[in-house]
């Protein structure tokens, strides 16, 4: 019988490019966590072949149906969510209760975090350090990728389709000329299917994910112009302005630019669809907008490159992909 793997955030950028590299696979059935009806029928539209549940997540009894007589989990928390943690918690604690169970299959619970969880200034950090602190007291066998901020949220493609020789980048959402270490979700997805799969070389393990080393966002837009044969001149937003792109980023998937299959569909704001404490959500936003606009997220690629067995995904590979070369 083939070993259940419980994903959260089925919809999500990092599950998108996770799911296709473990569906089908003849040891794996794949159960997916839909937040809604809605989403649950776009995703069995998708992976027929999967098993796909409706579940709210901050439901521990619920939590509790979706891991039964399940292998392991994959869980991806909600970006910039009020019940992050309360999430990460339930998940945590329904998979004990699972592994306690007499004819238990239970092995492994795969937390895909942030990278530098000690950057108590940004909420969503703090809540992710509290989940990896409920998962290392626990008596699961788990692992932790700690991923930093993703390549793909950059709108390479939309950018290709504006026909003037000289544009102006208004979509970045804070200071353009902090630099940040960048992952190439298409790398994530393969370490992420690598340490499911391998499973027992990765137990108690804590991973830092990152493509690249620091990188800002114009030296990001000029590589992007370069490729395009194109001048791409990059703005700096207003503290307001890049809350603003950064909530409809995550939420509305209408900044004009990025499509929606980049946001994470089922925890989407305001409380209609997901979130009931829309304030904090963006108390959060405005830390994040803060933070990044005097500091950066910086890694190294090492651990990365060794976990996937290949040089990780560069800045001008990522775009060339993006524009078809």
């Amino acid at each position: 019988m083939s070993e259940i793997i419980v994903t959260t955030c089925p919809g999500g950028r990092q599950s998108s490019h996770l799911i296709p590299l473990l569906y089908n696979k003849s040891r794996f059935k794949l159960r997916l966590a839909a937040h809604s009806s809605e989403s649950a029928a776009r995703l069995q539209a998708t992976y027929p072949e999967a098993e796909v549940q409706t579940c709210d997540t901050s439901s521990l009894t619920e939590c509790r149906k979706l891991l039964d007589n399940a292998t392991s989990v994959y869980h991806v928390g909600p970006s910039l969510h009020s019940r992050e943690t309360e999430i990460g918690v339930n998940m945590i604690d329904a998979a004990v209760a699972e592994s306690q169970k007499p004819d238990t299959k239970f092995k492994h619970f795969v937390y895909s975090s942030v990278l530098s969880t000690q950057h108590r200034n940004l909420m969503q950090h703090d809540h992710k350090s509290r989940v990896e602190e409920r998962l290392l007291l626990s008596p699961l066998n788990f692992t932790i990728l700690q991923p930093t901020n993703f390549m793909d949220v950059y709108p390479a493609g939309a950018l290709a389709k504006i026909e003037s020789p000289s544009i102006e980048y208004v979509w970045n959402m804070y200071n353009p000329n902090v630099a940040n270490s960048l992952i190439a979700l298409r790398d994530l997805a393969e370490a992420g299917a690598r340490v499911l799969d391998e499973r027992e070389a990765h137990y108690f393990a804590q991973y830092p994910l990152c493509s690249t080393s620091p990188v800002s966002d114009a030296e990001f837009i000029k590589i992007i112009g370069n490729h395009m044969g194109k001048k791409i001149q990059v703005t700096t937003p207003t503290f307001e302005e890049g809350v603003s792109k950064l909530l409809k980023l995550l939420y509305d998937g209408e900044s004009g630019v990025y499509s929606p299959d980049h946001v994470d569909s089922d925890l989407r704001w305001p409380a209609s669809k997901g979130d009931l404490r829309p304030d904090i959500t963006r108390d959060e936003a405005e830390r994040l907008v803060l933070f990044y606009n005097r500091r950066g997220l910086k890694g190294n690629p090492s651990v990365l490159r060794w976990l996937i067995g290949r040089e990780p995904t560069t800045v001008d590979e990522w775009v060339k992909i993006q524009l078809g070369g």
